[in-house]
């Protein structure tokens, strides 16, 4: 071999190295922004799934006693954000259950919540399964909760230790349900945030 064709075998080597460590470099500042992101807009101090009872009221109006499991599925998460005043926040939520109905098919619920005017402090948001969805699916064995700010991830938390292990599936949409859509509603009221309503359909 030459001398020639081996400073050019050498060139090109130092070449390769030199631009996956540029590649490593980049991903190192990316991966450090979306931290430094976080840090500066919110941070999830717990998540935790839970289930409770149908909330009783008392009324001037006869009810009727209902016989039916009231057991509702809830996940609870706890954040503390930074910022003075946040306009916005998205939480999306996903729930991993085998569907104990139908041989233990494979679901992922996804549904979302977001909150307005936001200030600084510590914060709860949460979601339910609504009992019948709970006696019919069975228990639920992973959830995962993203939140963004300005369509932007800004933090993520998971009971399972498998990075974005819900991409793997097609997520439901329409099941799960924010505490606006359920008796929880006036309960602690005080300790949530204002929840955005939906966008109107009519024309």
């Amino acid at each position: 071999m030459n001398r020639t064709t081996q400073f050019k075998r050498i060139l090109v080597m130092g070449l390769a190295v030199w631009g996956l460590g540029l590649a490593a470099g980049v991903q190192a500042q990316q991966a450090g922004g979306a931290a430094n992101l976080q840090s500066d807009i919110i941070r999830i101090r717990k998540l935790t799934p839970t289930t409770e009872k149908t909330p009783v009221y008392r009324t001037t109006s006869p009810g009727r006693t209902s016989t039916r499991a009231t057991d509702w599925w809830r996940v609870v998460v706890e954040f503390e954000t930074r910022p003075d005043w946040i306009d916005e926040l998205e939480f999306i939520y996903y729930v991993y259950l085998k569907d104990q109905s139908n041989k233990n098919a494979e679901v992922m619920f996804r549904g979302g919540v977001t909150y307005v005017n936001i200030p600084k402090g510590r914060h709860l948001s949460d979601m339910f399964l609504h009992p019948s969805t709970l006696e019919r699916m069975g228990r639920v064995e992973q959830v995962a909760v993203i939140v963004k700010h300005k369509g932007a991830v800004v933090a993520i938390e998971s009971s399972a230790q498998t990075p974005n292990w819900w991409e793997r599936f097609s997520p439901l949409d329409g099941v799960l349900l924010n505490r606006a859509q359920t008796p929880f509603a006036f309960i602690d009221f005080d300790l949530f945030n204002a929840i955005k309503p939906a966008a109107s359909t009519a024309r």
